[in-house]
């Protein structure tokens, strides 16, 4: 510890809770709906036309 630092009040469990698991949580249930609703689009409009590279006559 340096001279003249003193440590901070500790996070409450609740706090604790929100900031490392609930926030990251919900982060990443957003940015994958966002994700699947992207892809969905994506994958309507390759259905309709198989790539010749993955499609074997």
């Amino acid at each position: 510890m340096e001279d003249g630092t003193f440590a901070g009040e500790g996070l409450t469990i609740l706090q604790t809770l929100t900031y490392f698991v609930i926030a990251p949580t919900a982060l990443f249930i957003i940015i994958s709906f966002f994700a699947y609703i992207t892809a969905k689009e994506t994958r309507k409009k390759s259905k309709k036309a198989p790539v010749d590279l993955t499609h074997i006559q």
